[in-house]
């Protein structure tokens, strides 16, 4: 699925990356009443057809305008292409909230790494430590936990704080104070 390295400080771990869950096998197709697939067509704000080749990407801004984006400004902000798990830091487990894991991911030894993959793996589980770092996988940069459980990688993707709500975004209300009784 996808293969690299762990690194932090002077250590490097060659891994390969297969993911932990499976895909659901039923996929439905959005069909016309005789079950012939249908095509899907773009109009604008103005009622005019644009065709698949007209398509560009657009982004809105604060004040409600929209900018138009081309494949090459989008180019020159993606991140640098690695094969780097870069380990940032390592914390206990119990630091990282539940909502911040996103998507499950098996690490296993490449090439000659055997000896130091179980090293790290036994390291950090005895320690109760998870790393913390970042890679580039299909042109996006992830937030990444490596956790060891039963002596087996497991990379978990995270997600960032600011795509997560507060119970205060959505309206939860307060919790009232109760009596003691």
């Amino acid at each position: 699925f996808w293969s690299g390295t762990i690194t932090w400080g002077l250590v490097s771990i060659p891994v390969d990356l297969f993911p932990a869950i499976r895909g659901r096998k039923t996929s439905m197709k959005m069909v016309d009443p005789k079950g012939r697939p249908l095509g899907r067509q773009y109009y604008s704000a103005e009622d005019d057809h644009v065709t698949q080749e007209e398509l560009v990407r657009g982004f809105k801004t604060d004040e409600g305008e929209m900018v138009v984006i081309t494949d090459e400004e989008l180019e020159s902000i993606a991140p640098e292409m690695t094969r780097d798990i870069e380990i940032r830091m390592f914390v206990p487990r119990e630091e990282i909230p539940p909502p911040y894991f996103n998507r499950p991911y098996f690490l296993a030894p490449s090439g000659r790494s055997q000896k130091a993959y179980q090293l790290l793996a036994q390291t950090m589980s005895e320690t109760g430590r998870v790393g913390i770092g970042t890679f580039v996988m299909r042109g996006k940069q992830y937030l990444v936990a490596i956790l060891s459980e039963g002596n087996v990688l497991r990379a978990e993707t995270l997600r960032f704080s600011a795509e997560l709500r507060s119970p205060k975004d959505i309206g939860l209300p307060k919790r009232p104070k109760l009596a003691k009784k």
